[in-house]
C-alpha cells in the first residue's frame, strides 16, 4: 500500500468522518422501527387483557417483533449493498444490535416462557438492555443525545420496581417515545439535510 502525502491524508480522515456522520443519520430509521414495535406491543397488549383476551397477548408480541425483525433486516441489506465498505463505527454498531437483539428475545420472550421470572419483570429487563444499547450507541458516535436517553432507560427500570407489575409497561412508552423516536426524529432531519447538501 502506497503511503499518503499529509494531503491526502487530511482528506482521508475527512471523508472516514462523513461516512461515518452518514452512517449514523442512515440509522434513524431502525430507531423509529424498534421505537414504533414496543409502543405497539404494548399498547396492543393492554387492549387484550381489557378484552380478556389474555392467550393473544404473546401472539401480539411474537407477531410485532417478527414483523420488525424482518424489516429490519431487508433495510441492512439494502444499506449495505450500497455502501463502498463498512467503517469500524458501523461495525461495532452492527454488532452491538445484534447482541441486544438476542438479549431482548432472551429476556422478553424465551426466559418469561421457561418460567424463569414473572412477565412483570419483562419491562424492567428490556429498559436495562434499551438502555445498554442506546448508551453504547452514543459512545460509538460520540452523541451526548443518545449517553442521555440510555440513562433514562436505567433511570426508567429503577422506578418501574416501585409500580405494580401490572402498570410497568405503561412506563415503557414515554421512555420509548423518548430514548428512541426522539433520536429518530433528530437524525431523520439530519439525514434530510446531508441529502440535501449532497444534491447541491
Amino acid at each position: 500500500m502506497e503511503e499518503m502525502n499529509p494531503e491526502q491524508e487530511i482528506r482521508f480522515i475527512r471523508e472516514m468522518i462523513e461516512r461515518t456522520k452518514k452512517i449514523t443519520a442512515d440509522s434513524w430509521i431502525f430507531l423509529l422501527i424498534w421505537g414504533i414495535v414496543p409502543i405497539l406491543g404494548v399498547t396492543g397488549m393492554y387492549i387484550l387483557v381489557a378484552l380478556k383476551k389474555y392467550a393473544w397477548i404473546w401472539i401480539n408480541w411474537i407477531s410485532l417483533v417478527a414483523v420488525g425483525i424482518i424489516i429490519s433486516i431487508v433495510l441492512s441489506f439494502k444499506i449495505d449493498r450500497q455502501a463502498d465498505f463498512k467503517t469500524y463505527g458501523q461495525k461495532a454498531a452492527g454488532n452491538l444490535a445484534y447482541a441486544c437483539s438476542v438479549a431482548f428475545i432472551l429476556a422478553g420472550f424465551v426466559f418469561p416462557l421457561l418460567k424463569l421470572y414473572s412477565w412483570g419483570t419483562i419491562s424492567v429487563l428490556m429498559s436495562l438492555i434499551a438502555g445498554v444499547l442506546i448508551f453504547s450507541l452514543g459512545g460509538l458516535f460520540e452523541w451526548a443525545l443518545l449517553k442521555w436517553c440510555g440513562t433514562l432507560f436505567w433511570v426508567g427500570a429503577l422506578g418501574m420496581v416501585f409500580i405494580h407489575e401490572n402498570y410497568r409497561a405503561l412506563l415503557f412508552i414515554p421512555l420509548v417515545i423518548v430514548g428512541y423516536l426522539v433520536p429518530a426524529l433528530v437524525l431523520y432531519s439530519k439525514y434530510k439535510r446531508q441529502d440535501e447538501i449532497h444534491e447541491l
